[in-house]
């Protein structure tokens, strides 16, 4: 059953959504046997995706479980989660996603350097001004999924944002640990899969172990959860290069804080709503 909240996507419904997720993990009933009858509650935006046993809870009941909570969620001053800070560092302008794009305008059409239409779309005049506006914020993980551990951001602070149209058509291919904006949205590509966003950087840091053979993933094969925090570093090819290195020989240390209380009111004004535009 899909929970709708609202249709804006903005920092005070997600974190609605990611509590009212929680809520349900939580309250759901119980069998004797300890088996809930709530199996998974799954937060985006604006939305939370309830899996439940059918021979436990009727639809119905979920509504109303549903519709309770987000009640008293309604009701409440505020709301507070756990949150960690991640660093991610990003080579701006790299080789790897400028060779993509040259790739796309020989194989489908010739369109304009990505790097240099969103500067463009958002009044920026250098691919410095790009960089400070995307480094300058601590970014919000307001949804994960679409391939596994894809995370969708939006800035804490709305002076960060960066609008900007998707490809069309989308791109085959997008070269593993891309950092791309469509829309007023941040995303990272944690493998080689076609999309539409534009490509402003690339990160060395894989954000998806189904092996769980790295320390980060010891908790999940996912980097990223639901309200975590992302600081964007810049850096340069040749550290991207020697944190490959020091990942292959399991030598990385990647920078993620434990979960520290985080609350709407501490994080408003940035409730800013998404609006799509074109070019």
């Amino acid at each position: 059953m899909l929970v709708e909240l609202g249709d804006r996507a903005d920092l005070a419904t997600n974190f609605k959504a990611i509590a009212l997720a929680k809520s349900l993990m939580q309250t759901a009933p119980l069998t004797l046997a300890g088996i809930g009858a709530i199996t998974d509650a799954v937060p985006s935006f604006t939305t939370v995706l309830v899996r439940y046993n059918p021979s436990l809870l009727t639809y119905q009941g979920v509504v109303q479980l549903c519709d309770c909570l987000f009640q008293q969620l309604r009701h409440q001053a505020d709301i507070e989660l756990a949150s960690r800070l991640i660093e991610v560092p990003v080579v701006y302008n790299d080789r790897w996603c400028r060779a993509c794009f040259e790739h796309y305008c020989k194989t489908v059409k010739p369109i304009e350097d990505n790097v240099a239409l969103v500067s463009r779309l958002n009044g920026l005049d250098s691919v410095d001004a790009l960089i400070e506006r995307h480094t300058q914020s601590e970014w919000w993980v307001g949804a994960v999924g679409f391939v596994a551990g894809l995370p969708t951001l939006m800035p804490l602070d709305p002076q960060a944002c960066l609008y900007a149209p998707k490809y069309d058509p989308p791109r085959t291919w997008t070269p593993k640990g891309t950092v791309g904006v469509g829309g007023g949205f941040t995303t990272l590509y944690p493998i080689e899969i076609p999309d539409g966003y534009q490509m402003i950087g690339r990160t060395p840091l894989p954000i998806f172990d189904p092996a769980q053979t790295l320390p980060a993933f010891q908790e999940s094969p996912l980097l990223f959860r639901v309200g975590d925090r992302v600081k964007f570093r810049a850096t340069c090819e040749a550290e991207f290069e020697l944190i490959e290195h020091e990942l292959e020989q399991g030598r990385f240390n990647f920078a993620v804080s434990l979960p520290q209380p985080y609350s709407l009111s501490a994080a408003l004004p940035a409730a800013l709503p998404v609006q799509p535009i074109s070019a």
